[in-house]
């Protein structure tokens, strides 16, 4: 039996590897940066930690997009509404979620200032150490307790506008009907198929505009735009592509949790769906740094004199 010659193997593969990398101008390079960055920052155990201060942040943040949501609606459309949205990110947990929200609703009661603020500060603890992670990736200085827990405020904060917003947006397509507003062909705004494709990408382009603000802010440095919108862009269709083969997995019963862990398995999804965005999150962060790197060498290639540029391809 012939011996397999390991050397020519591997040079094959590098030439494989080479002309691949050259055909998507240098992406398939990127993506192996991203990966051995991945690999040394331990990014599998960073998104296990945060998938368990998630699960601890999950129902206090819920509770405090109610209290913010009472303010605008009253206590049963708000609840409902934050139930709709959390099902539509976690499809994992359903019954979980809406069954321990409302107890702890009927335990709790009406949600006072001092409650609102607890809230606050349980919630922002998987935003504390997601934005630690994002930092880290882009190797920049470490900031201390109290500014990453600021940062983490500020992100729930934000959230608390976007679900504000939500609700006026959702008020606003209430009462879209009782005006006449028509487009071009005549046709009502409400019934064209361009206002449904419009509010059916609406979650997305308010996911896309989160991780801009993370990937751009959380870092404890300068980033560029571009790569924070690519890196945005990636993280964004990963989130959506996931939750859709996940759902689709759950519907189908190849994934069934049950049978393994019985009462528990809800959670089990629960805790493994959030490790798999976080980690989904994690990537985007490397990604945008790798991109962030590649364009700061190039910056300061196109600084150099030109007869040194010469030099370099010569």
């Amino acid at each position: 039996m012939a011996k397999l010659d390991y050397s020519k193997i591997m040079t094959k593969l590098r030439i494989a590897y080479r002309k691949l990398n050259r055909k998507s101008k240098g992406w398939v390079r990127i993506f192996r940066i991203v990966l051995d960055r991945l690999g040394k920052s331990q990014a599998t155990q960073a998104a296990a930690a945060m998938s368990y201060y998630a699960f601890f942040s999950i129902f206090p943040l819920l509770l405090l997009l109610i209290g913010f949501g009472s303010f605008l609606l009253n206590n049963e459309e708000a609840y409902r509404k934050v139930i709709e949205i959390a099902t539509s990110i976690i499809p994992t947990a359903h019954s979980l979620i809406e069954a321990n929200l409302q107890q702890v609703i009927e335990l709790r009661g009406a949600t006072g200032s001092i409650g609102v603020i607890g809230f606050l500060w349980s919630s922002s603890s998987f935003f504390s150490i997601l934005t630690r992670n994002v930092n880290k990736a882009q190797n920049a200085p470490r900031r201390n307790f109290f500014e990453d827990r600021a940062i983490a405020i500020g992100i729930v904060l934000l959230l608390a506008v976007m679900f504000a917003l939500s609700i006026l947006s959702s008020t606003v397509v209430t009462f879209l009907p009782k005006f006449d507003i028509r487009l071009w062909d005549g046709s009502l705004l409400q019934d064209s198929t361009l206002w449904k494709y419009f509010l059916q990408i609406l979650p997305i382009i308010v996911s896309f505009i989160l991780f801009v603000v993370l990937y751009r802010y959380a870092p404890k440095k300068k980033v560029r735009m571009k790569g924070v919108l690519i890196a945005a862009a990636f993280t964004t269709i990963g989130w959506q592509l996931a939750s859709k083969i996940f759902s689709w997995l759950l519907n189908l019963g190849y994934i069934q949790y049950e049978l393994i862990y019985g009462s528990l398995g809800t959670v089990v999804a629960l805790m493994f769906w959030i490790y798999l965005i976080s980690f989904i999150t994690l990537i985007g962060a490397h990604l945008n740094a790798v991109l962030e790197e590649q364009y700061v060498r190039r910056d300061v290639f196109n600084k150099r004199p030109d007869h040194y540029k010469i030099d370099q391809f010569q």
